[in-house]
């Protein structure tokens, strides 16, 4: 059965502070290579770990680092395991009228 997953990356125990003050243009692209890395990591370890076969659908990056899968329950257990990701399951809206 197939699910859809989300996964993002663990975040760390840094403290935080705030980054100066950017354009909104910069502050998107650096948003969207950051997308893109965690993507090709989220790849590399499902590659890596041969779960590729498992997995229908991978969405594309976008301006946050985090990846939308259609995949089997067993990568989403294998991905919550991992340490450099957090992965949970989406919850399905069913409408009715």
């Amino acid at each position: 059965m197939w699910i859809e997953a989300i996964v993002m990356p663990r975040e760390e125990q840094k403290p935080y502070r705030p980054l100066p003050q950017r354009d909104r243009r910069a502050l998107y692209e650096a948003g969207r290579n950051e997308s893109l890395q965690f993507r090709e990591r989220v790849l590399n370890y499902l590659q890596s770990h041969r779960l590729m076969d498992a997995v229908k659908w991978v969405s594309e990056p976008g301006s946050l680092p985090m990846v939308t899968l259609r995949c089997h329950e067993q990568v989403l257990e294998r991905l919550r395991q991992a340490p450099q990701f957090e992965a949970g399951q989406s919850l399905s809206l069913e409408l009715q009228s």
